[in-house]
């Protein structure tokens, strides 16, 4: 499930918001120092990237610890997620420093089913090394494994590796989003939350606050691109 931004511009129609804002961006970030015009003939309403179907969520750095407490069984969906992706170096139009990304959330109005536990609050996070601080490799899918806890902390912790995700846009704002794990993709949950398929149906959707052109410009100035804010979305363990 997702939620939409609060925010409001204009009355394009999704499909060519997401057509405008995932081309601008693919195009732009490839080039070392041009932005190319979308292409006309892109129709798809999100972007899985290319190394989505082969990304394994085994390959992601997944914590090795857990705060103790009682494993929740059943489900839990958050409908509002914020927080933060900060980029070390920030990434920059043809950047070739390795690049490590730190995301940091905080899920609420988050509402359990199916369970023998209650959550008032939580948190998660994550980390993803990149090959460089290239901006074209935020659209690289990779295995992406997130850490969320949960309180009260009598509740244990869990363990969502997704395989990969995919860009999108947020449907109002043409914000750039990820949508986890992605068309095609996998998610399993060890601990809290598992349901009944360790976590095969785990899906999250976040939207950050920058437009592909506003995150393209981030990029090719001087400082770079040095975090993106996260300011709607839903995530659901089940």
């Amino acid at each position: 499930m997702t939620s939409n931004p609060s925010r409001r511009r204009g009355r394009w129609s999704p499909a060519l918001i997401t057509t405008f804002a995932v081309a601008t961006l693919a195009s732009a970030c490839s080039s070392s120092s041009t932005t190319s015009p979308p292409s006309a003939t892109t129709s798809t309403t999100s972007t899985t990237a290319t190394t989505a179907t082969t990304a394994t969520a085994a390959t992601a750095a997944a914590p090795t610890t857990q705060p103790g407490g009682a494993i929740a069984t059943g489900a839990i969906t958050c409908d509002e997620v914020t927080g933060s992706i900060t980029f070390d170096p920030p990434l920059t139009t043809g950047g070739t420093s390795p690049e490590t990304t730190q995301i940091s959330l905080t899920p609420s109005g988050c509402v359990t089913t199916g369970s023998d536990a209650q959550v008032t609050s939580a948190a998660a996070t994550a980390t993803l090394s990149s090959a460089t601080n290239n901006c074209a490799s935020l659209l690289s899918s990779k295995p992406v494994a997130v850490a969320a806890s949960y309180t009260p902390s009598s509740v244990h912790a869990s363990v969502v590796a997704f395989s990969g995700y995919a860009i999108v846009s947020a449907p109002t704002t043409a914000d750039v989003g990820f949508s986890l794990p992605g068309s095609g993709g996998t998610a399993t949950v060890t601990g809290s939350f598992a349901g009944t398929d360790k976590g095969a149906k785990s899906t999250a959707t976040i939207y950050s606050t920058m437009t592909p052109t506003q995150a393209l410009a981030a990029c090719a100035a001087a400082g770079g691109l040095v975090s993106l804010s996260l300011a709607a979305g839903s995530v659901t363990l089940s």
